[in-house]
């Protein structure tokens, strides 16, 4: 299976009922349509919002973008940062008029669930798909094809990208009901815990986690010989099927975003793997770190390890974010860090007073200024005025208004203080990893300079969190555990993945890999991966270290033109640019003559990306 090609039109839309019959008139069979949700324009961070959707769309290669019935702030955002001659404006009203002109085709009149089946069993058959009250639905589109899409039900717009990608892949799509929160969150805190339970048998407990799993997905009949891809809202399904391959992609947030930076990257012929980044801060005995280097570097890839000391929070964030790579392999302890229980009182914009208790766990990295410390802070909502942040009836005891949003902008302006607080065992949630020196809280605002790499996190436990993390981050594909590994299976594991076949899937290979180790597919099986299934991990012969350096010069280039009015901004901006200018500096010492033979040949003008810091 390949990656399909990218249609050159882009739907960017809140409304998965206009998305879908959008998708009836723009899509083509063996191509994928992508389909965005909006900016969330009412998060702190609503330009970054559509800052990655821009970026998404330029690594597509996506020439027009078709705005479907944004808010005015959503189409603004966007078309501060798309090329004007490229946007469209779409409507309902827009739509209907196209079909009242041009004779339409069959029209597949469907109810209002299901709605991704319905889009799939229209695109199969030439139809628009028309929604209304009370017609008809069913929960699959099945016809023995090898690779089925299970999608999860309670996220509409989801089972529309579901519905994309599976006409795209010629794959058959079921979908399953919706998982309540509290359920799904219990069953991942139980495979984290997996080791932790008294007097019971962990292998007995893994097996019934596995059944509960499988009971999840009625209906859903693995292909014999074939595939899947689990639309998810977190639950690792493909858990309760380790008879075949599977892949996942997670409903919220960003999924159009993620399924695009998949294809993307699996359809660029410029794009694979040149360059790997290994971490192992020597926390845990690491066998799999000098197996996969030696691997890589065999390949002609070039690898840049950071052992022991030099696996510190500030080099490790400053490469995960700023550093050009393709393939990254953690090699330490992940678990939620303990931290502090803070209460804060406060006013909302309508003058509501609040308590809002928030718990918090920190990692510690060093900064330029030997006086100063750079502290990365993962905040969980616990209680929001005495009703718990997690209460599936938070909504009906509660009015949330802009309770949080006024938080957050207080909080950033210095303006709030924690009337009470006290220290907690286990921030849930947080997720570190053990670096050298401190935690790594791993909330990357980017990857390999706006890339797409692939993750392999070897940390134990290492998927429940840090997979939505780093898919959020442009990833475009995450590999973690559901629970311990010993350092035997890691290496093993880790080595099988590396050495598969460069046109296998990368599911497959991690499916392959642990069935090497583990044996029958009944066994355990620790790993679980994220992203699009046909991608692959090609190598790229390359002259590396002179793209690795162009890579570095335009980075700086881009943070140089960087203006900002905030001081505390400012400050980074300015680490980010002495960053980038030291490897640069390490580059040209160390590559100089390589440098200067490539230099002779011509280089060919580029484009202007689109990308945006």
């Amino acid at each position: 299976m390949q990656c399909p090609p990218i249609r050159q039109l882009a739907i960017i839309s809140d409304d998965a009922e206009l998305a879908a019959r959008l998708s009836c008139i723009f899509n083509r069979p063996g191509y994928y349509l992508p389909i965005l949700d909006g900016p969330r324009m009412t998060r702190p961070d609503g330009r970054s919002e559509a800052v990655r959707r821009n970026n998404a769309i330029a690594k597509a290669g996506v020439r027009r973008i078709a705005l479907a019935d944004l808010s005015a702030e959503q189409r603004a955002a966007m078309a501060d940062l798309l090329p004007s001659r490229s946007i469209l404006t779409a409507t309902a009203q827009d739509l209907a008029r196209v079909l009242q002109k041009n004779l339409p085709p069959a029209v597949l009149k469907w109810g209002r669930s299901h709605i991704g089946v319905g889009l799939l069993t229209a695109l199969r058959n030439d139809q628009v798909i028309e929604f209304s009250d009370g017609a008809g639905t069913k929960t699959y589109e099945l016809n023995g094809r090898s690779h089925l899409v299970v999608c999860e039900a309670g996220e509409p717009l989801s089972e529309v990208i579901a519905a994309n990608y599976a006409f795209a892949l010629d794959a058959d799509l079921l979908t399953i009901p919706e998982v309540d929160k509290g359920v799904a969150e219990a069953l991942t805190e139980e495979l984290y815990s997996l080791y932790d339970l008294q007097g019971q048998s962990a292998s007995d407990s893994l097996a019934k986690l596995t059944t509960r799993v499988r009971e999840l997905c009625p209906g859903v009949v693995p292909p014999e010989g074939g595939s899947m891809t689990f639309f998810t809202s977190h639950i690792p399904y493909g858990l309760g099927f380790p008879e075949i391959p599977s892949t996942h992609l997670e409903i919220y947030p960003d999924l159009g975003v993620s399924v695009l930076n998949g294809l993307a990257a699996g359809n660029a012929n410029t794009t694979g793997v040149r360059s790997a980044v290994l971490v192992d801060p020597g926390q845990t005995q690491a066998p799999e770190v000098e197996v996969v280097a030696q691997s890589l570097a065999k390949r002609r890839v070039f690898v840049r390890a950071y052992p022991w000391k030099t696996a510190n929070v500030r080099d490790i964030t400053n490469t995960v974010e700023l550093f050009p790579y393709d393939f990254l392999l953690f090699a330490t302890h992940c678990g939620d860090a303990d931290g502090y229980r803070f209460t804060y009182k406060f006013e909302d914009a309508s003058g509501r007073k609040r308590r809002l208790v928030v718990d918090t766990a920190i990692g510690i990295g060093q900064t330029d200024d030997p006086d100063i410390l750079s502290v990365m802070q993962f905040e969980r909502f616990h209680e929001l005025d005495g009703v718990s942040w997690s209460d599936p009836k938070k909504s009906e005891k509660i009015d949330v208004g802009t309770a949080i949003k006024d938080f957050v902008e207080l909080h950033r302006a210095k303006e709030l203080e924690p009337v009470e607080r006290e220290l907690i065992p286990r921030v849930l949630g947080s997720a570190a990893l053990k670096m050298a020196d401190h935690n790594y809280i791993a909330m990357p605002r980017e990857l390999a300079i706006h890339g797409s790499p692939v993750i392999f996190n070897n940390a134990c436990a290492s998927w429940h969190q840090l997979a939505g993390r780093f898919m959020f981050a442009g990833a475009r594909a995450y590999v973690g555990t559901l629970f311990p590994v010993t350092g035997a299976e890691a290496a093993q594991v880790a080595e099988y993945f590396v050495e598969h076949d460069e046109d296998m899937p990368l599911a497959e290979a991690l499916w392959r890999a642990q069935s090497q180790t583990y044996g029958q597919p009944q066994a355990r099986r620790p790993y679980v991966i994220a992203g699009v299934y046909p991608q692959c991990l090609r190598v790229l012969l390359d002259d590396v270290p002179s793209y690795i350096q162009s890579q570095l010069e335009s980075a700086l280039k881009g943070w140089e033109e960087h203006n900002s009015q905030d001081e505390s901004e400012s400050k980074s901006v300015e680490e980010i640019k002495r960053y980038y200018k030291a490897e640069i500096e390490w580059f040209e010492k160390k590559w100089a003559s390589g440098k200067a033979k490539n230099r002779s040949k011509p280089r060919r003008k580029r484009k202007k990306r689109l990308f945006r810091p």
